[in-house]
């Protein structure tokens, strides 16, 4: 069974924010929702984050060829 519990962070504790049962040595899954993922933190504006990325394929043995012919092999895969 899948439950939403709501809770924060308290000096690196997870502090619950509504009472709940739970049974002992019972399995929990903890799903972090950040404001902003710690991935992303970077010195620049999160405007031009994508800039990075720009051309960061064009060497590659996979995406090196003419993007049409990659695509429509692609394609040909699902025929």
């Amino acid at each position: 069974m899948y439950q939403a519990i709501e809770a924060v962070s308290k000096s690196g504790m997870i502090q619950l924010l509504e009472p709940v049962q739970l049974e002992e040595n019972e399995q929990l899954v903890v799903l972090r929702i950040s404001k902003r993922a710690t991935y992303l933190e970077t010195s620049s504006s999160p405007s031009k984050d994508w800039r990075k990325f720009v051309g960061l394929l064009k060497s590659s043995a996979v995406f090196g060829d003419d993007p049409l012919a990659i695509q429509q092999e692609m394609r040909s895969d699902w025929d």
